[in-house]
């Protein structure tokens, strides 16, 4: 079970840079939702923070910037729409917003928010 086990984190390892420590170096970005009670069904604040951890994590590694340099702010304004505030070493990034017109919330409209302040880290790292 062992062999199993560590050729799986080395694959992980390979897609997050090189390396473990980076996976669990992303639970320093610190996030918060406001308004949680009106997510839909299937998204929770888990859900939400760990994908902009993931994006973000990833964004702050290439960066080679600390997690802890990064807070977002998610506000769930409705069952369609959400925006989010991202501060990087204490400077206040462009608010994001993302909605679906025709149904609720999904995991791929809080991917699209996530890569966008993903984004965001990676314009102002340069």
């Amino acid at each position: 079970m062992i062999r199993a086990i560590g050729p799986g984190l080395a694959l992980l390892a390979g897609m997050n840079g090189g390396s473990v420590a980076a996976m669990t170096n992303d639970a320093a970005i610190r996030c918060s939702v406001e308004r949680a009670e009106k997510l839909p069904a299937g998204l929770n604040t888990d859900t939400l923070c760990a994908t902009i951890r993931g994006a973000g994590g990833a964004a702050l590694n290439r960066a080679g910037l600390d997690p802890s340099a990064l807070s977002v702010r998610i506000t769930v304004d409705s069952e369609r729409k959400l925006s989010a505030t991202a501060t990087l070493n204490g400077r206040t990034l462009p608010e994001h917003h993302v909605g679906i017109s025709d149904r609720s919330l999904n995991a791929r409209a809080v991917e699209l928010l996530a890569t966008a302040i993903a984004g965001e880290v990676a314009a102002v790292s340069r």
